[in-house]
């Protein structure tokens, strides 16, 4: 069938009246085949060439009919959804239509992986306190015999979970990469908190250090230790712990270590609180100094923020207000934690004007004592140039900044001179000693 479809449109192409063979090509079918009838060579092969353009857009016909048929049969979803992957799968990207009336609208969705159920976490969870122990262990025997790193991690495979680390004695053993240090035995505790989604569990990990390569001794020093820590641990309801009368095939007898240490304990203890009460006060007025500067460093900024905030048509109360609550938690300025308390009061029904009085006296520092004085002359008579008085109050509070700092980098260099003086005493030691010893008298 096909060869007479070629035959037909190779008379039709190249046997109609007018047409004339491919020069060219008869010369090169000649060249192949100088024996053979030229007529007959060049019908062949044009045949042949129109055979395989044939096939080949009917092979693309064929295969883009069954793509369109494809494409238009995979439109349709099934049960109008999709199968999410499992937990430990990947995103899905989904290219969809959303028909509506005549109108097509092209949407792009992340299908993601499918969330465990509180059934499976459960199942995964009791597996998982069951296994943990195995999974950190590395290339140690037990957790009763720890010397080399542990594989502590944030993932393990086939678990959904997402492990958060913590260690009592971070030195012996880091809870970031389960680093170990033998250079002494300890007892630590590991406590890992795993969670997937909403679900969220806590536990606590005994772990042992040991050193590397002890001795018969100490590994059955080691061993003893452990057996007694787990045997302690059992029956806890009993109302009395015996100790073994033997362990690994040697027979034990039991002592009770004590050291008469009371003298020296006495003493250490009287020394240590005459220092304290010594340096108790001491402290105390160090921590003192140290907020009321740091609350004088922040005397221009808290100024700038009220100006900026009261500029802009905020009240004096909500632009307090504002202040305090937008101080970060930690910003280690003491002075929002005193505006809090004030805020606090004026929620408690404190006038406002007491709340700014109370908060100048409990800072004790003239700046904040002139500032609440500005605050509630403001709220009693109205000050139309209130803005511009606090520009100018931490303005001059700024510049008296800048000569106190220049103050204390006097007093700076004045205590480097001691030190700098030394060190060209002993300079001039190390040049002069070498010439006075050359000297002969």
């Amino acid at each position: 069938m096909l060869d007479k479809i070629c035959g037909y449109i190779y008379r039709v192409l190249f046997c109609r009246e007018g047409s004339r063979p491919d020069k060219s090509v008869i010369k090169k079918l000649v060249f192949l085949h100088p024996a053979g009838d030229t007529g007959e060579l060049y019908r062949d092969f044009c045949i042949r060439r129109i055979k395989l353009t044939l096939v080949t857009i009917l092979g693309g016909l064929i295969l883009g009919s069954i793509m369109k048929i494809s494409a238009l049969t995979g439109r349709s979803i099934s049960g109008m959804g999709f199968e999410r992957s499992e937990w430990n799968g990947k995103k899905e990207r989904l290219e969809l239509y959303a028909i509506s009336g005549d109108e097509v609208y092209e949407i792009d969705v992340t299908l993601e992986p499918r969330l465990l159920g509180e059934a499976e976490l459960d199942s995964y969870s009791e597996r998982f306190e069951e296994e943990i122990g195995e999974l950190i262990l590395g290339e140690n025997e037990d957790l009763r015999h720890v010397s080399t790193d542990l594989a502590i991690a944030e993932k393990y495979g086939g678990y959904p979970f997402k492990c958060v680390w913590r260690s009592s004695d971070p030195k012996r053993i880091s809870a970031y990469g389960g680093r170990v240090d033998p250079s002494s035995e300890a007892e630590v505790m590991l406590t890992v908190t795993y969670s997937y989604g909403d679900f969220k569990k806590i536990m606590d990990i005994p772990v042992r250090v040991v050193l590397p390569g002890m001795t018969d001794k100490q590994m059955f020093e080691t061993g003893l230790a452990g057996f007694l820590s787990d045997s302690q641990g059992e029956n806890r309801e009993d109302k009395i712990w015996t100790l073994p009368s033997e362990y690994a095939g040697r027979e034990l007898r039991w002592e009770k270590r004590t050291e008469d240490e009371g003298f020296l304990i006495m003493a250490v203890f009287a020394a240590v609180g005459a220092v304290i009460y010594m340096a108790f006060e001491k402290d105390l007025t160090s921590g003192t100094e140290r907020k009321t500067e740091n609350m004088r460093k922040s005397y221009p900024k808290i100024l700038r923020q009220l100006a900026l905030y009261i500029g802009a048509g905020m009240t004096v109360k909500a632009a307090f207000t504002r202040i305090a609550e937008d101080a970060p938690e930690k910003s280690g300025e003491f002075i929002f934690e005193e505006m809090k308390i004030a805020c606090l009061e004026m929620k408690q029904g404190i006038s406002e004007t007491q709340v700014y009085e109370r908060f100048g006296k409990r800072t004790g520092l003239a700046e904040y004592i002139r500032l609440s004085g500005l605050l509630s002359q403001n709220l009693k008579r109205g000050n139309p140039g209130f803005t511009s008085r606090l520009r100018e109050e931490a303005y001059q509070s700024m510049h008296e900044r800048v000569l106190e700092s220049r103050k204390a980098g006097e007093k700076a260099q004045t205590k480097l001179l001691a030190p700098m003086m030394m060190m060209l005493a002993v300079v001039m030691v190390m040049i002069m000693m070498p010439a006075l010893t050359g000297i002969k008298i």
